[in-house]
Order: structure tokens, then sequence, then C-alpha cells
């Protein structure tokens, strides 16, 4: 579609907590295919090897060391302090983008990002985050309309087609 990359929400959630949402902190977040190649030069000719395709949250944000509250008012954690406090466990996150119609979700490994920066300017930070096992795209279906059970994905089982037939 060619979508501006506006609006969208991140969320963070570790194993028993609440789902953070730092999309206010964060300026870019790009999910990253990187699948190694090496050419390799053998007696019978050049051949390219190709090794497995890993996944990693590329994130570029203003620091946010706020501690966050319980409120009231609720205040959320900012990406900053979340990240150093969780540094090490493993967190779904979920990228909502409603100008395409996609939300991309998954399991990432958290780690602290840098701390300060130049004076007179905002202090800004980048962190690629690790994820484990590949992120799953589906269709954006806005919070209004979610039930509990609402899960629309882009996976197809195959196993259930074939029963089907």
């Amino acid at each position: 579609m060619g979508s501006y990359f506006d609006d969208v929400t991140l969320t963070l959630t570790v194993e028993g907590g609440a789902a953070v949402d730092v999309s206010c902190d964060v300026t870019a977040a790009t999910l990253v295919p990187e699948t190694p190649e090496e050419i390799r030069k053998r007696l019978c000719g050049p051949t390219t090897l190709v090794g497995t395709t890993t996944w990693g949250l590329e994130l570029e944000y203003d620091q946010n060391w706020a501690a966050g509250s319980a409120g009231p008012p609720v205040v959320s954690q900012g990406i900053s302090a979340f990240l150093a406090a969780h540094a090490g466990e493993l967190a779904d996150f979920s990228i909502e983008w409603p100008a395409e119609g996609e939300t991309a979700t998954g399991k990432v490994r958290l780690k602290a990002g840098p701390y300060g920066g130049t004076a007179g300017e905002v202090a800004e930070a980048s962190v690629t985050l690790g994820l484990d096992g590949v992120p799953t795209f589906a269709t954006y279906v806005p919070a209004a309309s979610r039930s509990a059970d609402t899960e629309i994905s882009t996976s197809v089982d195959t196993d259930d087609e074939e029963e089907a037939a």
C-alpha cells in the first residue's frame, strides 16, 4: 500500500507482566531479516552457501528512564528503564500499523540500551533485539473490535486444508 509509518503502536510484554506501550518513546521500529551468504571458491567453480535466516527488531528511540506509576494516573515505564530492568528476559512484542492494515508479533530477547548522549541534544539511543523464532504478520484488528479469542493470522495450516478436502 505504501503508507506512512505513523500512528503505530509498539507494545512489549514480559512474562507475567502487563503490556507496556513504548510507542511514544520510539522513533523507528524495524523488523530486519538477516540471511548469511558466503561465496565459496571450489575447484569446480564458485558456489553460494546460504545460512538460516534470523530476525531482529531494530529500535531507535529517545531515552526515557521514567520508572512509571500504577496510578492514578497510570504512567507507562519509559523504554530505557524497561529494557534495563528486564535485560535478558523474553518479551512478547506487537507492532500495530493501522494504515497498512497489518500487525507483527513475536518474541524478543530484551537487553539494555545506551545511557547518555551529547550535551544540548535529545539523548537518542538504538538497540537491536534478537527474535526468538520468526515474526508473525497478521491482519490488523482495532482494539475496540477485538474479543478475547480473536486471532487473525496470515500463516496457513495445511493439515486443516487437507482434512477439509
